[in-house]
């Protein structure tokens, strides 16, 4: 045999012994040639192809693969110190350390939303989109969103409607909300006659800017915001298929208007005295007071937030989604299990639903929190959206404010002396279409109007269970 045929038998041999050995200190101990192998790659390829031919093109791919990288020595002038990590610091597929950061960050926002001048500013889901956004955008997320993110995002949003409907009395609205509920029924309407007009004349703006697809369903997921709250809003959006960068640039530019709006609500009000209220619905609020009514969802009352109670809530919500998505599909899953959990509300026994109330608006609210820190997931991309759509969102939104104000104006200007067009009640609710039922009870509690509290709360409710069905029927009508 000759030199040659032994030397690529030999080779062969080699290369066979590379591939099934775990080590490379074998190899490293049989051939020279590998020694210059590790200190200059390109050098293997023209030496040992030269050298050997074809038997060695598996050996060569044997140490060319990332997944099996050779060994290199302590003198190796290729051996590199990784002194930072890479970017992104958690990879888009490290699922837990998503959620890590994106539960973090809703949590943190809550602190600094009310602990900080500019978190206070924001408010806490706009604090929590900032900081997502930022942490996307220096490269310690994944910028452009990850899988994690879209799946906690879409548990959040799922969980969260039937949640906070749970935790909404509406079985005695009509009863105990007195002329509060006309003033939101008009403040509503405003809101309404505000997005048609809006839609009218910035349509074809909305469109260049969101793009067909987008364009419709964030319109009506802000006419459904500003009726009852961001459940509705988020709800819609993902009942219709918005893409996360448009969901994440209408909410940000209308929270933008809302830092406006809220202080004008509260100046308005200022040094106006309380309303009165019919004594029988007096004695009523008295009564159920004194029951124990858990519509102010005290957090600190140990006995309102069971293990029991959180559990039922939890099955419960499973169970209402479960057979909304039975009955409407994918796409009409939110909007049937809105309703399907609107008559649980109103007709189940309330020695049922007093106990599991609070626990489920307390989650309720910690998903939605959950869902506006994924919101600025995407990072850059966010913000590209924000820039294209600022300018025609803020002339949509600057109508559906200015249009809604007058609307309420003139009303009680036609109607000064009904008690349902007071300014304290049309403030109240403008401020429950607005921002939903929190805003409305703080400003009730900011003025003192005590009488306003409960009733303030309960229509702020109203305006969740039938907000989603209003901008569903909004782009129905539209889209025709």
């Amino acid at each position: 045999m000759r030199s040659t045929d032994l030397r690529r038998v030999l080779m062969a041999a080699l290369s066979l012994v590379a591939q099934i050995w775990p080590s490379h200190g074998f190899v490293h101990t049989l051939s020279p040639i590998t020694t210059q192998v590790h200190t200059s790659r390109p050098q293997l390829k023209l030496q040992e192809r030269t050298l050997i031919g074809s038997s060695t093109d598996l050996y060569y791919r044997r140490y060319s693969n990332p997944n099996h990288p050779p060994k290199t020595t302590a003198t190796s002038s290729s051996t590199q110190l990784k002194l930072f990590p890479s970017i992104p610091w958690i990879e888009a597929t490290d699922m837990w350390g998503n959620w890590a950061a994106l539960t973090g960050t809703a949590t943190i926002s809550q602190v600094l939303g009310k602990t900080t001048r500019v978190g206070r500013l924001l408010g806490p889901p706009v604090t929590a989109m900032a900081i997502t956004f930022a942490l996307a955008s220096i490269g310690i997320l994944n910028p452009g969103g990850t899988a994690a993110a879209k799946s906690l995002q879409l548990f959040s949003l799922q969980l969260a409607t039937p949640l906070i409907l749970l935790g909404a009395d509406l079985r005695d609205c009509v009863e105990r909300c007195g002329p509060l509920l006309l003033s939101f029924g008009v403040a509503s309407l405003a809101t309404v006659v505000a997005c048609l007009v809006g839609w009218l004349l910035t349509g074809r703006l909305l469109q260049a800017a969101l793009g067909p697809k987008d364009v419709l369903a964030i319109a009506a997921a802000l006419m459904a915001k500003n009726i009852g709250g961001g459940i509705n809003y988020i709800a819609v959006c993902r009942s219709l298929n918005a893409s996360p960068a448009a969901i994440a640039a209408g909410l940000c530019i209308d929270n933008i208007f809302a830092l406006v709006y809220f202080p004008a609500t509260s100046a308005l009000g200022a040094g106006r005295p309380d309303v009165s209220l019919l004594k029988v619905q007096k004695k009523k609020d008295i009564a159920m007071a004194a029951m124990g009514d858990t519509n102010s969802h005290n957090d600190d009352n140990p006995e309102s937030f069971s293990i029991q109670g959180v559990s039922t809530a939890l099955f419960l919500s499973a169970f209402l989604l479960w057979a909304g998505e039975r009955i409407g599909g994918m796409g009409g899953a939110l909007p049937c299990c809105t309703i399907l959990t609107v008559l649980l509300a109103s007709w189940a026994p309330s020695s049922f639903l007093r106990p599991i109330q609070n626990p489920a608006h307390i989650l309720g609210t910690t998903c939605l929190y959950l869902f506006f820190a994924t919101a600025g997931a995407p990072g850059i991309a966010v913000a590209e959206s924000v820039r294209t759509s600022l300018v025609p969102l803020s002339l949509f939104l600057s109508l559906l404010y200015g249009i809604h104000g007058i609307i309420l104006t003139a009303v009680h200007k036609a109607f000064p002396n009904r008690a349902s067009f007071v300014p304290q009640r049309l403030l109240v609710a403008s401020s429950a279409a607005i921002g939903g039922p929190a805003t409305a009870v703080a400003l009730a509690q900011t003025n003192q109007w005590s009488s306003l509290e409960v009733p303030s709360l309960l229509v702020g409710n109203v305006g969740y269970a039938i907000a989603t069905f209003c901008g569903l029927g909004y782009y129905a009508f539209f889209s025709r």
